[in-house]
């Protein structure tokens, strides 16, 4: 009899032990739910901050755009040289872009915009021509920063589409286009090619420790063990995987994001409109590859491939030289200018064409 009440003991302490140990992991998981919320949070917050710096951008040239809302503000808009707004998109509407409808805008702008270089050639001190020019390269960058903030996935692929077809062609085509030529019809001068050269440097000196980040981060990934059977060890592992897959997600926007600045400020700090439109259009019918026309400027000037300056700036390299370690200094970083974009996005600066000493 004793035994027996024993026994009851010991399976009521059983179960009161097993309740207590649910109790706690509910309490735990109620934890961690709470802190993958705060996360999120926290992520929308700084993407809503990404999102109010562009606009800021925009406001700069065209007096503000008002408070950001997901999906029904204005991200873009295109007048394609006329004076009245040919179309605009909403932020929900270019995360809803594919290949087909990404391609039909942007042959529509960069064909006017061929067409008015054209006019520019024939008349070029024509202010309106050179002012609608400028706009129409100014919708093209908001355009490419429109698709950084909202559809990076369709982003990664302009650069290889051909406008022309680009289903056809599944962005893949074997289409070439002639850097020097093009870099000949830019008529750069020295300075602007040096200073194109060190923004080289410095995006591939960016870009480098980036990618060395993503490939640690992505080891890391691997190397956790399979789940453990116990609840406490998986608990364990999706904290750990939950946290490295927040890391890579985030090194890929700043991938993104870091060469599109720098493709920006060499847009709009380096060279002038019209030599940023001769860029855009001879690229055409692919996207615009700014990193392509730096490269055959470096090649030009002697500069090491773009493979080795990026193994050079792999985080641990004992090749560092002091192209990557001393880069030129009038080129920002893109992490604390891009907090300050009325310096450095889609705007170029106050300085006349006679200081460039171009001659168009």
């Amino acid at each position: 009899m004793a035994e027996t009440r024993q026994r009851g003991s010991r399976q009521k302490a059983f179960r009161q032990r097993q309740k207590d140990k649910q109790l706690a992991l509910e309490r735990q998981q109620q934890g961690l739910s709470e802190r993958v919320a705060a996360l999120q949070q926290e992520r929308d917050q700084l993407q809503r901050a990404v999102e109010h710096a562009f606009c800021d951008a925009q406001g700069n040239r065209t007096g503000g755009c008002g408070q950001l809302s997901d999906n029904d503000e204005i991200a873009a808009t295109f007048r394609f040289g006329e004076v009245a707004a040919q179309l605009q998109l909403t932020y929900g509407e270019v995360r809803a872009l594919d290949v087909e409808a990404m391609a039909g805008i942007w042959k529509r702008l960069v064909q006017k915009m061929g067409s008015t270089l054209d006019k520019v050639d024939a008349a070029p001190k024509d202010p309106r021509l050179r002012s609608r020019l400028e706009d129409m390269v100014q919708e093209a960058l908001a355009f490419l920063w429109a698709l950084v903030l909202n559809n990076p996935r369709l982003l990664s692929t302009i650069t290889a589409c051909n406008m022309e077809a680009p289903k056809a062609s599944q962005c893949s085509s074997n289409h070439s286009q002639d850097w020097s030529a093009i870099l000949a019809r830019m008529q750069m001068n020295e300075r602007q090619a040096e200073l194109l050269v060190g923004c080289r440097r410095t995006l591939l000196r960016e870009l480098g420790s980036l990618i060395g980040e993503r490939d640690r981060l992505w080891t890391d990934l691997q190397g956790i063990k399979d789940v453990e059977e116990r609840t406490e060890g998986a608990m364990t592992h999706y904290v750990k995987l939950a946290g490295l897959t927040e890391r890579l997600r985030a090194n890929v926007r700043s991938l993104h994001t870091c060469r599109a600045f720098y493709q920006s400020y060499a847009c709009t700090k380096v060279l002038l409109p019209l030599q940023t439109a001769r860029y855009l259009v001879g690229s055409y019918p692919m996207g615009p590859d700014m990193l392509a026309l730096m490269s055959c400027l470096a090649k030009q000037s002697g500069e090491p491939s773009t493979i080795e300056l990026l193994q050079m700036a792999r985080p641990g390299t004992a090749a560092v030289t002091k192209i990557l370690s001393d880069p030129f200094s009038s080129i920002p970083d893109w992490r604390s200018a891009i907090l300050q974009p009325r310096q450095v996005l889609c705007n170029w600066p106050e300085i006349s064409e006679p200081e460039l000493d171009l001659d168009f």
